[in-house]
């Protein structure tokens, strides 16, 4: 019937008035994106522009003090845990076969190898010289390596003369040479060593078997060095033409701390902290960080006027901070982000005038003099003016509190 063909419905018609009727209400919601199809989706989120967080980690915590990293490495020494990684001994036979064949051997991983290489060490002692070099000491050079390797019984028989790598490697490339077994620890702390090793790696009676601690050791050796290969190739004549290293590498990851080798490592620096001191102008020499501890040994040997000298300008440093952007005052990690908080000379000696400290140029000079010595105040000179400089402490607001107690309280 007509009225009944009038009033069908298919279902494409459904699904269009049903469709329409949702994206109405949620237009009203603000939900019209989760109706997109993808590709209207995807175009409309790839046309967006991508917004980076400024909260970084590295500015939002305070940098540890030499006296606080010291404390905090000493209670972490009573409370460590040193997992132990398994290690069998079987490997020192294939270790020596593969030196055997031609090849040196750079062993890389996890904590510390040295206990590992003195055992391999104690394994190859049978079948020659041993000469075993800590790079990791600061004092060793490359003349003591070449000392050592000349008490080898006649490597130097000839000659009363410092031994030289041209020399050393002479002696080794006959067919008659005895084999040496270089022991290397921590070769990537010392650059010298390993470029003079590679003068000496490819001879055929020499062996090496060293290990490296850092990342970007490989960094070391240049492509030709590492495709290097020991050979008939190599002659005496030209010993020093004869640069490479003919590496096998090998993982050997022991988890062990690292006690030898950070023996002579400095704990009271921190990584960062002697660039961060980096040197404004020539006319104040500053080195190494300056500390709590060190700013109160020059505030304990100056004068009372000096103290509220510092006290002056150090009040002023942290009001200016305080109005600054907490942003800014939280990047501040060094004496140039300090220098957000400066003070001019002129406004310093208008306050130091008006409080009687210095009545002129001369006497004010004077009382700057032991702080700009000693890296306790900076200056530099004032951007977009002609000779007025500004000047500021080159500590953080944290700091430069406390230390501003410590002065309130031995002055009550």
């Amino acid at each position: 019937m007509d009225s009944d063909e009038g009033s069908e419905l298919y279902a494409s018609d459904v699904e269009h008035n049903y469709a329409t009727n949702i994206f109405k209400e949620s237009e009203t919601d603000g939900l019209i994106d989760s109706y997109k199809p993808s590709f209207d989706a995807y175009f409309t989120h790839a046309s967006s522009r991508t917004r980076t967080s400024t909260n970084v980690f590295s500015q939002r915590v305070v940098p540890l003090s030499p006296e606080e990293h010291n404390a905090a490495l000493a209670r972490a020494s009573v409370h460590a845990y040193t997992p132990q990684v398994p290690f069998d001994s079987s490997s020192f036979k294939r270790w020596a076969r593969e030196l055997d064949e031609g090849f040196n051997i750079l062993f890389y991983g996890l904590g510390s190898k040295r206990g590992i290489l003195n055992d391999f060490a104690k394994h190859v002692s049978r079948r020659g010289h041993v000469t075993v070099v800590n790079a990791f000491h600061p004092s060793v050079t490359v003349r003591d390596m070449l000392a050592s390797i000349a008490r080898v019984p006649g490597v130097q028989s000839t000659s009363t003369s410092a031994p030289t790598q041209e020399r050393i490697a002479e002696h080794f490339a006959s067919s008659d040479s005895p084999h040496l077994f270089l022991i290397v620890h921590s070769l990537d702390r010392s650059p010298k060593l390993a470029r003079a090793i590679s003068s000496l790696a490819l001879s055929p009676h020499i062996h090496i078997a060293a290990s490296i601690d850092r990342l970007n050791a490989p960094l070391l050796f240049s492509a030709s060095q590492l495709a290097a290969r020991k050979g008939s190739s190599f002659s005496s004549d030209r010993a020093t033409k004869n640069v490479g290293y003919s590496w096998l590498w090998h993982d050997l990851t022991t988890l062990a701390p690292y006690t030898s080798e950070l023996t002579f490592a400095d704990r009271s620096s921190i990584s960062g902290a002697s660039s961060s001191r980096a040197r404004v102008d020539i006319t104040n020499p500053v080195s190494g960080p300056l500390t709590e501890t060190a700013a109160m040994h020059v505030l304990a040997a100056v004068t009372a006027k000096a103290k509220k000298l510092f006290s002056l300008l150090a009040a002023k440093q942290l009001e200016n901070a305080d109005s600054s952007d907490i942003s800014e005052v939280n990047s501040a990690h060094n004496p140039h982000d300090q220098q957000h908080f400066d003070m001019s000379y002129d406004a310093l000696f208008t306050l130091a005038r008006d409080a009687f400290i210095a009545t002129n140029d001369t006497a004010l000079r004077a009382l700057l003099g032991e702080f700009r010595d000693h890296g306790l105040v900076v200056s530099a000179a004032q951007p977009g003016t002609s000779g007025s400089e500004v000047l500021w402490i080159p500590l953080r607001k944290e700091r430069l509190s406390k230390l501003v107690g410590n002065l309130d309280g031995d002055a009550t």
